[in-house]
């Protein structure tokens, strides 16, 4: 019975030691083989979208569906294992609660996105499905690459945080476009009534200058007309860069932010001996990653958070944590 027992605990050691390691390649490294697996899906992907645009060419959809047909069975495939990787090796967020922390991860918006990635396939097997909308899902997946981009993950997350002022910025866009089309149509509606007939037709022109992009099908042509047009586009071009400078704003806020978090997570670090241990080098790493810090501008903030602790008579070496004399001349 003892015998039997330590099997089974050395066998879910086993277990814990891969999840460990398939979270670490899936989530947190990004380097060696968790780069290599990263580069294969993000080919995978744009493979894909290019089969999708290439399908809709009549001529070769005839003479390439047997290859399509067997891609996409190989692409949902190696999606659909790296979904279930991810929900599994989850459990190492909270390894004490493993399946609140699996349920918590499948409700992410990243992994959100990779369901919606494989599940028409499935549901096209038991549902009779128009091809063409199953195309146009497919083209969804473009949404994967923003797991593997931290530059995308990092915009998403600016989005995420600026969503108030952004829509604040659009409702008044959306105003400004009622009250332009409303007093458009008051003035041209006599001279140009297919154009500007009604207010849902004024509002055509009124998006489309507002938003300074101004195609030209569609012009006042009356004095008043004309005079309303050059305020409305002036004024369009303000409040359609309201948008562009919030985000703008928001994502230097949100890269201050991390800064501010990984040299924290320095400092931390550094509090009891002045010193990185190699477990504490590992988790700053993974932090850098998951932040999305490039390798100089992370060295650069640990040797200021090094220098912080210069003044208590020791510093460390920011490539390999070890300790050195505040007299350090490379210091």
């Amino acid at each position: 019975m003892s015998h039997k027992y330590l099997n089974m605990t050395s066998d879910d050691t086993q277990v814990e030691t891969v999840r460990k390691r398939t979270y670490n390649i899936l989530e947190l490294e990004h380097h060696g083989i968790a780069k290599l697996i990263n580069l294969i899906l993000m080919l995978l992907i744009a493979f894909t979208l290019f089969i999708v645009f290439i399908e809709t060419i009549p001529e070769i959809n005839t003479h390439y569906t047997k290859w399509f047909a067997w891609f996409e069975v190989v692409s949902i495939a190696l999606f659909t294992v790296e979904y279930f990787a991810r929900v599994w090796s989850a459990a190492e967020i909270n390894t004490k609660q493993p399946w609140l922390s699996r349920w918590q991860y499948i409700r992410s918006p990243l992994a959100l996105i990779d369901l919606l990635a494989i599940v028409p396939f499935y549901l096209g097997l038991f549902i009779q499905i128009d091809t063409r909308y199953l195309r146009a899902v497919r083209l969804l997946r473009v949404l994967k690459l923003t797991r593997y981009s931290r530059s995308l993950s990092t915009l998403l997350q600016v989005l995420k945080n600026e969503l108030p002022g952004i829509i604040s910025a659009l409702s008044i866009l959306l105003m400004l476009i009622v009250l332009a089309s409303s007093a458009m149509y008051l003035v041209e509606r006599g001279v140009q009534p297919d154009d500007f007939g009604s207010i849902p037709q004024a509002m055509w022109w009124a998006t489309i200058t507002l938003t300074t992009v101004g195609y030209g099908d569609v012009v006042p042509i009356t004095l008043m007309g004309k005079a309303l047009g050059i305020f409305i586009t002036i004024l369009g071009v303000g409040i359609a860069a309201l948008p562009a400078g919030i985000i703008a704003s928001g994502f230097t806020s949100e890269m201050q932010r991390r800064r501010d978090e990984f040299r924290a997570k320095v400092v931390t670090s550094l509090s009891d001996d002045g010193k990185l241990s190699h477990d504490e080098i590992r988790a700053i790493e993974h932090l850098r990653i998951q932040l999305g810090l490039n390798l100089k501008e992370s060295k650069s903030l640990i040797r200021l958070a090094g220098t912080g602790h210069h003044s208590a008579g020791f510093s460390f070496c920011p490539h390999c944590g070890e300790s050195l004399s505040s007299h350090s001349p490379d210091l």
